[in-house]
């Protein structure tokens, strides 16, 4: 039998988008099919394939996601449809992410939980209303997991609202309105558990060279370069042993563009944009983009591939904009935080500019926070977030992604950079520049092999240097 998952498409196409991704990000084996699959383990969102009932009964396992009662081919408690701002999937491994949807719920025996009546305190120790997030339903040899709430779909929506930005944290941003990289992992867990379904491994590659648990990239976005902070920054990271990625915006650059040249060769230099702000067409954004990329090189600036935008904002006529201008990824917080990076998908299309999610905390908003509460921003402070933020993110085998800006960092970063770098060298991460973690990426999304089950473990192909396989037994080993 060949390991792989079957995507059924939908009518709509974004509706599996997400489901792609998750297999990209993965590097699991998986195909798009039309017909009845040869796949052990089949991906639905939206829409179910007329020849799912025999699937099923033949002893496929299926995740059906995004789930109206009339597509399911049984009878199901249908309970009808919330508005509901989180979904509590800390059985899926992922806490309880904002998901901000309309869910059809179902009761029966599941996992995960969905509160109708968010926020309210118990009272008479009474939970009324609460039903499982996903379910779980039998049929004949096999069987499927099924839910209201459009994982899928989700991964690829857009919107970003200011709101906390961790559970464990009052620090708030204008983030995503998604927490799309738990719903990845929520995902994850029920593709590995349906191969366990049928007592098959899970087979996907290793998201970091050799044997490294995670990734350190540290970026400082130049919205101005306020005398000697930025070389401060740059001083005090080479003496730590700590190289930057440094993003320049044009017009708040321009008044002290001399002082980029303070910037160590060991660093790198992207592009942060002319205008500091988001653009609703391709046109307005190439322009944006592509106006900072040429006054940079007028400059004699020795700029990456990289780019990084304006307040964190995303579209798809921006992603479109930096293709067209020779760009190869973006980081961008009002799309995606904390995360694997991917290639986002535009309406059934993968797009070529990849995203490097990022931590969407800075030392700036901080400050800024501090003020508008009319406090000051706590000794420490800074270095005691980005040092858990470390810690927190490759425990979960995630990228370790972090940013400020020269404003309020360049007087911290001589206390910052030497803790950051003794937290970084306590773990097995990889330190690297987000160009190399885009080249990194790349040769990964590149791998071409297939896996096979007859008894025990076959895998034909040719991995890239430093690429490993990783198998997850059934018993989640």
């Amino acid at each position: 039998m060949q390991l792989r998952a079957g995507i059924y498409p939908s009518r709509h196409p974004e509706q599996t988008d997400g489901w792609r991704i998750l297999c990209e990000q993965e590097k699991t084996p998986h195909f798009l099919t039309t017909e009845r699959p040869d796949c052990p383990v089949l991906l639905c969102e939206g829409e179910t394939p007329v020849w799912l009932p025999d699937y099923l009964q033949e002893g496929g396992i299926a995740v059906l996601s995004g789930m109206h009662p009339e597509e399911l081919p049984f009878p199901t408690d249908y309970i009808g449809t919330a508005a509901l701002e989180f979904a509590d999937l800390t059985e899926l491994d992922c806490g309880t992410p904002r998901i901000a949807s309309l869910v059809p719920v179902y009761a029966g025996s599941g996992i995960g939980l969905l509160r109708l009546h968010e926020s309210r305190k118990i009272k008479c120790g009474l939970h009324p209303d609460e039903y499982p997030a996903v379910v779980w339903q039998s049929v004949g040899k096999g069987g499927c997991w099924y839910t209201g709430i459009p994982f899928s779909e989700l991964i690829c929506a857009l919107g970003d609202t200011l709101r906390r930005t961790t559970p464990d944290s009052d620090f708030t941003e204008r983030i995503t309105s998604v927490d799309k990289h738990l719903l990845l992992r929520a995902m994850r867990e029920l593709l590995i558990r349906s191969y366990g379904k049928r007592g098959l491994p899970y087979v996907y590659l290793h998201y970091y060279p050799g044997n490294y648990q995670s990734v350190f990239v540290f970026r400082v976005d130049i919205d101005g370069i306020y005398g000697d902070h930025l070389r401060r920054i740059s001083d005090a990271a080479k003496k730590a042993g700590i190289r930057v990625t440094f993003y320049t915006n044009k017009s708040l650059c321009e008044p002290e563009a001399e002082r980029l040249r303070d910037i160590d060769p060991s660093h790198d230099i992207g592009c942060h944009a002319d205008v500091h702000n988001l653009f609703t067409t391709q046109e307005e954004n190439f322009r944006n983009v592509h106006d900072c990329r040429a006054w940079m090189k007028e400059l004699g600036i020795d700029y990456t591939t990289g780019f990084v935008a304006p307040r964190g904002m995303w579209n798809f006529a921006l992603n479109r904009a930096l293709e067209e201008d020779g760009v190869t990824y973006t980081s961008d917080f009002g799309y995606a935080v904390f995360g694997l990076p991917f290639y986002p998908y535009d309406h059934g299309t993968r797009m070529a500019v990849k995203q490097l999610p990022v931590d969407p905390f800075s030392t700036e908003r901080a400050v800024a926070k501090a003020e508008e509460e009319g406090t000051a921003l706590p000794e420490g402070s800074v270095t005691d977030y980005f040092c858990r933020s470390v810690r927190r993110q490759a425990e979960a085998g995630l990228p370790v992604i972090l940013y400020s800006h020269p404003q309020h960092f360049g007087l911290l970063a001589e206390e910052t950079f030497p803790r950051l770098a003794e937290a970084v060298r306590a773990l097995p991460l990889w330190h690297a520049t987000m160009g190399e973690l885009d080249a990194w990426w790349q040769k990964r999304d590149g791998a071409d092999y297939a896996a096979f089950w007859e008894d025990s473990l076959t895998v034909t192909g040719d991995l890239p240097e430093n690429v490993s396989i990783r198998v997850i037994e059934p018993k989640g080993e």
